[in-house]
């Protein structure tokens, strides 16, 4: 399969996208992938295509049927080569979307591409026009105008970015080069990113024995706004940050912290990878409950190699694990869907709000979950083993054959190295809902922190209300906790807080709570188009309380 991209319409943001290939059958599937790996949701990038129409090498337009949202069935009976064409809308900019706009390029082929399934296993070539100045960030060799890959696979995991603005410093481990590219208005502090990024990458090199392929490349995308976001793949990570002014200041822990998650994808999902997974079916959900692996082991991973390695000390990593408490203690689904369960269910909700309090988080209870276990297994071994050895041998046994591992695997590879039994564990934390707290507590001791639990600070979530954060002036709440004082006066999400005590809402709703606390509060609130008086009760025990460790 052969693709070719025209950027003659970069002012409109589409792409234009050809597709040459040989068709020996009479007919021909055309798939363009329903979703993209690493994010486990259906994409519906469909819906960014225009103009969609085949022809034989000479022109003359094929017959063409839409047999599903992302699939077209050619009549391929008296053509042996066909040349498919569409313009595909390249607007969002995000790290895992394609963009086209007068001084870059951005492309993921999983979204854009179509492909004929049964030539998924067959060499592509994409050549790629690039102007005179221009630069390409990319994880694959980029030669004579082309990248060439062995597969679609590879090329569906190989994004890349066109721009005269980038910048890029590499350094080197174990005989791999690693690249550090920034597109976009940014000023890096070379030598601190440099040393910092080669500390916790020889850190990572070194736990696993060795890097999976012979060039990384972290593309970092940094916007104007606020933005925060990272995709991995197998040669490369996309991060997107911003505001620019922060990235080097105040959102340089949040660079650090995605690259390092981002890098540990690299063998995590992108080589050891749930048998479900492997390979990827492009055309459907892939359901695992091994998202806790996936995204929790790498999501506590990337942040424990970083104080491992020097790069964070104590007190930073603290700081890392009391975000994980406060969205664990703030989501209440943590006590009703399990965070196996909470896995499979990432293709329903897993980046959209369903029911309030509806499931775990892979990431963030997934994270927590690993860190007991990694607990439990250096205790369990005098210190001599650790959840190293078990992703290590994860990556031995199953991601260098290629092999799909399963959960008894993981969990085998646990039993293996803590020397104890971890079924109740898995029946408790795993597989069931019981609250962290308790076992939190002994682990987080065992590793030198302390767990204090304090009534919040914050007025709002005393009484369990968190609001927007970009609404604040309105108090839009965006949840409430199940049984709080908010929750009991029945106060839900969506609801907008107008006033309290007659006062009028500005930007102030903490204060005025804080001011009203322990009197009779009244609020005027905005509920679907019409406005109600709530009586809100006195903060109790439901309320979002705050979690920290000390130490």
């Amino acid at each position: 399969m052969k693709y070719q991209l025209n950027r003659s319409q970069s002012h409109q943001h589409y792409l234009l996208i050809q597709l040459a290939a040989i068709t020996p059958e009479n007919e021909t599937i055309l798939q363009l992938p329903a979703w993209r790996p690493g994010r486990y949701e259906i994409g519906n990038f469909a819906k960014n295509i225009k103009e969609f129409y085949v022809t034989n090498k000479d022109g003359k337009k094929l017959e063409v049927h839409k047999t599903t949202k992302d699939q077209w069935l050619v009549n391929t009976s008296e053509v042996n080569e066909i040349i498919v064409s569409y313009s595909y809308y390249s607007i969002d900019f995000n790290a895992g979307s394609t963009y086209l706009g007068d001084e870059v390029l951005y492309v993921n082929p999983v979204n854009c591409f179509v492909y004929i399934p049964n030539q998924i296993n067959q060499t592509c070539e994409l050549e790629i026009p690039l102007e005179s100045n221009e630069k390409i960030a990319c994880g694959v060799s980029f030669l004579e105008g082309k990248i060439r890959t062995q597969d679609f696979h590879e090329l569906a995991d190989t994004p890349f970015l066109v721009s005269k603005f980038l910048q890029e410093k590499s350094f080197e481990v174990n005989d791999v080069k690693f690249y550090v590219w920034f597109y976009g208005e940014c000023k890096p502090q070379w030598e601190k990113v440099i040393i910092d990024f080669k500390r916790f990458t020889e850190y990572q090199v070194q736990k696993f024995g060795d890097f999976p392929v012979k060039e990384y490349h972290f593309i970092n995308i940094i916007h104007p706004h606020k933005a925060y976001h990272g995709v991995e793949h197998t040669t490369s990570t996309i991060i997107v940050l911003g505001p620019s002014y922060e990235v080097m200041n105040e959102r340089y822990v949040d660079l650090l912290g995605v690259s390092s998650h981002e890098l540990y994808h690299a063998w995590n999902i992108k080589t050891i990878r749930p048998a479900e997974m492997n390979p990827y079916d492009y055309t459907q959900e892939n359901y695992s409950k091994l998202g806790y692996v996936a995204e929790g082991v790498t999501t506590y991973m990337g942040d424990l190699m970083l104080h491992e390695s020097g790069v964070f000390d104590k007190k930073a990593y603290a700081n890392e694990l009391n975000q994980y408490l406060r969205r664990h203690y703030s989501n209440g689904g943590r006590l009703n869907k399990s965070v196996a369960d909470s896995s499979y269910d990432t293709w329903l909700d897993g980046y959209s709000v369903g029911a309030p309090d509806r499931k775990s988080s892979i990431y963030i209870e997934g994270a927590l979950v690993s860190f007991m276990i990694d607990t439990k297994i250096r205790e369990g071994s005098n210190h001599i083993r650790s959840m190293h050895d078990v992703m290590k041998d994860l990556y031995e046994d199953f991601g260098k054959k290629a092999i799909g591992y399963t959960e008894l695997d993981y969990k085998k590879s646990i039993e293996t190295h803590s020397k104890q039994s971890f079924d109740e564990f898995f029946d408790h934390y795993i597989w069931g809902c019981e609250d962290f707290t308790n076992e939190l507590k002994i682990c987080l001791k065992q590793r030198g922190f302390e767990l204090v639990k304090n009534s919040s600070a914050n007025a709002m979530e005393r009484f369990g209300i968190i609001t927007k954060p970009e609404e604040l002036k309105e108090a839009v709440i965006l949840h409430v906790a199940e049984n709080s004082s908010a929750w009991n006066s029945g106060l839900a999400r969506e609801d907008k807080i107008i006033s309290v005590n007659g006062y009028v809402i500005d930007n102030n709703l903490n204060q005025w709570l804080n001011y009203f606390e322990g009197d009779s509060i009244s609020m005027q609130v905005e509920k679907g188009g019409k406005l109600e008086v709530v009586s809100l009760g006195s903060p109790n025990e439901f309320q979002f309380w705050d979690y920290k460790v000390t130490g």
